[in-house]
């Protein structure tokens, strides 16, 4: 299957024209580019300049690429500087690491021993590498009838079991937006069936996942010149699928649940050991019938988790450099996939590793006994992990109202979230307080958490740094993208103006880490926690700077509205963690019984003689809860046996059904639950009779069964199209790419909700639709398609004007659909909603806190006098306007400077007679605010930061810091527009002026203030230290 690294063809299999979509091709400049043996870096970063309409294919000559010929690390930077492009361009590059990693990955595909699936040791200076931590981005746009791609830059966000296989340079990941996949499903389909060609190299799609399409490279190539020895390694679409999920020895499941497996090689993970197959074992799974494989999946006691021994999670341990020996972990392994807990008997760390896997994670059937060695590689997807407190959400209280904990107690729990999190950024008299206000506006933005993430190159869930499941989200394993996160932390609030067309900006022309997280020419963060923790660290105080008060104010004002409009209620006595099932043959807890033990403090130690374990009466749940039985009332005990099992909640393997299964229908293959030891919300708490499918729902509500595509019969047609291999390919990829449409997720999370606002919670027709939600979320694997009269009429029934306590949490994985203007009636008999009643309590509670904080301007004589300290190096200067060598340089600056204000005023009146910048339901639909806007702010930053010319050796430039000059002058004529253009430059300043030490920006993006130090600055706030 693969031919040896020093095997070069001299020519590529031919193709033809037919089915061909060119991302970014010349045949004139590939061969001149192959024959100069221009590295692949550069021929992207061409390329890509090609596909934005930067520079043409004819500017691509002999003369400029020989300035680009050498390592992706020496030359992939030089192109924009060898390439001929508008000034307006905006062209924002990976650093050069991305180009380094590119280079090692080139050597080890060239030497062919599969080095970039990690574990080999070090390669090329750098420590225990595995490669495919480089992405390949593009992103999908209509194009009149039909479609085009067009490059993004290359980024190091995360690494998978394919990238490292195939290596990250054959693989593209494409974007789609959920408007495109809803509304063009089928010419989408057709669309990815095509070949796609990216100099000279020929891509096929063959996975979709979370709204991405991923193309790999094959060994086809297109109009090149001489190959190169790394081609060598290239493999078909089909050899690819006989490697991972082979046709033939799985062929008896529906071709969607088929192809929901290649998510396995998709998952972000990290190679963590390698297992001899020896010592790999497959296991039965424990059922309650006994009887393994008749058994439906709610009746499977361990679904999704299996055992390793304590040596090979200690080796775990040792490799991530955790601090102790994880009590199990979540990865993936050959075909299998899930969560591996430690064996109840095998747990020496020095034994020889060891792993077994059940039935149930189990998902795709190989040849195991000529397993390749990337299927003998354990590859972590996260370890285990407490987070807590844990924070309620508007489903969870629908659930827990219904089942009688007091709405008093809701609004009790909201006001004391809303005191905390307002205090804590509205306490500014003491010394101390600004250190404690940048570490609070820190933790409530997660700007340092998020920042170094950043660098974990998508192993932080991996490490531990980073949880999966948040509130009744939609799972995802996708690395968090900051930037793109940036806008939706406006909510359905949208941006207006400079602020939503700065953001819109870094997003098209977004660099890497850490640039990415800052705005290029001003240096302000690109967050607004951010951007008050850089004015705070400069030593600008919230009551003597009108800019860094209006900005908390705003923060101050998110939090409130975060906690009363999408219920997001702080419950101190609650925590999260991965279930797991009892370890134990026939187990040791009885029905009814969790344990729950953290290597952490679960509740304070002050308090509890015992804050590692809990005990007593729980409530535990997992995300999305829609059911009246989704939360269970249960004992938390303590178990001689299981108190090794810590930082994971063990439930029963006994009883009628799986424990986790009556949990909104989990599983322990990584699913994450709550648990609530909180008496105010466990003790009125009773559980509901298991929520039942109604009888005949699937036949009533999804098409025939029937008639469900199987996997044998598209390996039975391909096997007719022996002599045809585009029919093959085509026929494959029509399979692989099955379901590309969205599913309906979206449209009945809506109508569930309504459904409970009109009928009531426990009404048949709100379960009914919780159990079409939950249907259709698993519809990837079943197949299972709503019947089109259904979904017509409860979209009828059920897509009505919302009241506004659902307008705030009605977010969906597919956005909202629009909404006809016939608002939704609750009958009165159901009496008031409990949503209705917390909202009305949390707007009173918002009202009183923000009145509070305008408060501050009088309490505390709020100035809005200018800062001298910003003023003082313009000032200064100009004290030498009668030095004629000084003059005319300052006279430079400040037209300068008055030039870019007029500028900076017309865009600001132009903007405002322009669409804001969409919402996050707006964007959700496509929305986008004009490109010509944003190309006006960017310009008019750029052009600020690089003008006027003033020469190096000048007096003015001996006399003073010419960027500080510029920002001191432009504070002096209009402060606001100052810190538009000049955000860092005038944070310099007023650091310069106080007791300020030099530090890179990669240091400073690193920091946090310490817990202990927390603690000391809170005591001296307190007159106790």
């Amino acid at each position: 299957m693969y031919p040896p690294a020093n095997v070069i063809p001299s020519q590529g299999e031919s193709l033809g024209t037919e089915d061909v979509c060119v991302i970014a091709h010349s045949r004139e400049a590939q061969v001149l580019m192959d024959s100069m043996d221009i590295g692949w870096g550069v021929q992207y970063e061409i390329a890509r300049g090609v596909s934005k309409g930067w520079w043409t294919w004819g500017d691509i000559t002999r003369d400029r690429l020989e300035k680009l010929r050498g390592p992706n690390k020496d030359a992939a930077l030089k192109v924009p500087t060898v390439l001929p492009h508008p000034p307006s361009a905006g062209i924002s590059q990976p650093e050069l690491q991305l180009w380094v990693e590119l280079d090692r990955e080139e050597q080890a595909l060239c030497e062919g021993r599969h080095r970039g699936l990690g574990l080999q040791g070090e390669w090329m200076e750098a420590e225990d590498w595995y490669g495919g931590k480089i992405q390949q981005v593009a992103c999908l746009e209509e194009e009149g009838n039909s479609f085009r791609l067009v490059l993004a830059p290359m980024e190091t966000r995360k690494s998978c079991r394919f990238a490292r296989f195939l290596g990250s340079r054959r693989l593209i990941q494409l974007s789609v937006s959920r408007d495109m996949l809803r509304t063009h499903a089928d010419a989408l389909k057709d669309f990815f069936k095509q070949k796609f060609v990216l100099c000279g190299r020929v891509f096929v799609a063959f996975a979709m996942k979370e709204g991405k399409i991923f193309l790999m490279e094959t060994q086809e190539d297109y109009e090149r010149g001489i190959r190169v020895p790394s081609d060598a390694q290239r493999m078909s679409l089909e050899d690819f699928i006989n490697w991972h999920n082979p046709l033939d020895k799985n062929g008896n499941q529906a071709v969607s649940k088929w192809t929901t497996r290649f998510d396995l090689g998709l998952s972000i993970s990290v190679p963590a050991l390698v297992f001899t197959p020896d010592k790999m074992f497959n296991i039965d799974d424990e059922c309650v019938y006994k009887n393994p494989g008749k058994a439906k999946t709610e009746e499977i006691y361990t679904d999704g988790c299996g055992f390793m021994n304590g040596g090979a999670l200690s080796a775990i341990g040792r490799r991530m450099g955790f601090e102790d020996r994880p009590t199990a972990v979540q990865g993936r392994i050959a075909g299998a996939k899930g969560l591996w807990v430690l064996h109840p008997r095998d747990r020496s760390p020095d034994a020889v590793p060891k792993i077994w896997i059940r039935s149930s994670q189990t998902k795709i059937k190989l040849d195991y006994n000529n397993l390749h060695n990337a299927h003998l590689i354990f590859d972590l997807v996260a370890p285990p992990r407490v987070t807590l407190p844990s924070r309620l959400s508007r489903l969870t209280i629908l659930n827990l109202s219904h089942n009688g904990v007091p709405t008093q107690t809701f609004v009790d729990l909201m006001e004391e979230t809303l005191n905390e999190q307002v205090q804590a950024l509205t306490r500014w008299t003491h010394p101390q307080d600004m250190q404690l206000l940048w570490q609070n506006v820190n933790r409530i933005g997660h700007v340092s958490a998020s920042r170094v993430q950043q660098f974990a190159l998508g192993a932080s869930r991996a490490l531990g740094l980073s949880g999966r499941i948040k509130e009744d989200m939609y799972p995802s394993d996708e690395p968090a993208d900051l930037l793109k996160e940036l806008l939706d932390s406006s909510g359905d609030r949208e941006l207006d103006g400079e602020a939503g067309a700065t953001l819109l900006a870094e997003l098209e022309t977004a660099g890497p880490v850490p640039q990415r997280l800052r705005n290029k020419f001003t240096g302000e963060p690109l967050t607004i926690h951010g951007v008050v923790m850089d004015l705070l660290q400069a030593g600008f105080h919230p009551l003597k700077l009108p800019f860094l008060y209006d900005k908390l104010k705003k923060i101050t004002s998110d939090v409130i509205e975060d906690v009363i409009r999408d219920f997001h209620v702080t419950v101190p006595l609650s925590a999260e963690a991965f279930i797991v099932p009892d370890p134990y043959p026939n187990g040791v807890l009885e029905p009814g019984q969790i344990h729950f033990k953290s290597s952490k403090n679960l509740k304070p130690a002050l308090e509890d003689l015992h804050p590692t374990i809990i005990k007593g009466e729980v409530l535990i749940y997992r995300n999305p809860n829609r059911l009246p039985s989704d939360v269970q009332k249960v004992t938390a005990v303590e178990h001689e046996k299981l108190s090794d099992y810590t930082d994971v909640i063990v439930l029963p393997t006994r009883g009628p059904c799986s424990f986790a299964s009556m949990l909104a229908g989990g599983d322990y293959d990584g699913d994450v639950c709550v648990c609530i030891y909180d008496p105010r919300l466990v003790q009125g708490f009773k559980n509901s009779t298991l929520s039942q499918q109604p009888e005949g729902f699937l036949t009533d509500n999804f098409e025939d069964q029937g008639t469900i595509e199987q996997v044998a019969a598209v390996a039975a047609q391909m096997a007719q199209m022996v002599n045809d291999p585009d029919a093959r390919r085509k026929k494959l990829q029509g399979a692989l790419l099955s379901d590309i449409s969205q599913p309906l997720v979206g449209a009945y999370s809506v109508f569930h909700e309504n459904a409970a606002y009109v009928h009531g919670y426990d009404a048949p027709e709100t379960v009914r639709n919780a159990f079409m939600f939950n249907t259709i979320l698993d519809s990837r694997k079943s197949g299972l398609k709503v019947k089109n009269e259904v979904y017509k009429r409860d979209k009828r029934q059920y897509d009505r004007g919302r009241p506004i306590c659902l307008q705030a949490g009605g977010k969906s994985a597919e956005g909202d659909l629009p909404s006809t203007v016939v608002p939704l009636s609750r009958p009165a008999a159901l009496g008031s909603f409990i949503l209705d009643e917390l909202l009305r309590e949390g707007e009173r509670m918002r009202d009183l806190h923000l009145r509070r904080y305008d408060e501050f301007i009088q309490a505390a004589q709020y100035s809005t006098r200018i800062d001298q300290d910003l003023l003082r190096p313009y000032t200064t200067a100009c004290a030498f306007l009668h030095l004629p060598q000084v003059e005319p340089d300052l006279l430079r600056i400040r037209k300068h400077v008055e030039e870019h204000i007029k500028n900076w005023q017309n865009t600001t009146r132009a903007s405002k007679s322009t669409p804001r910048t969409p919402s996050r339901r707006g964007r959700a639909r496509g929305g986008a605010a004009p490109a010509e806007g944003r190309n006006k702010w960017r310009e008019l930053k750029q052009s600020f930061a690089i003008g006027p010319e003033i020469a190096a050796d000048s007096l003015l430039a001996a006399l003073g810091d010419l960027q500080v000059l510029k920002a001191s002058c432009a504070y002096q004529l209009n402060p606001k527009f100052a810190w538009s253009v000049a955000f860092q430059t005038l944070c310099r300043i007023k650091a310069s002026s106080q007791n300020s030490v030099a530090m890179v920006g990669t240091f400073a993006d690193s920091m946090s203030i310490s817990s202990s130090a927390v603690r000391v600055f809170e005591q001296s706030r307190l007159g106790m230290s």
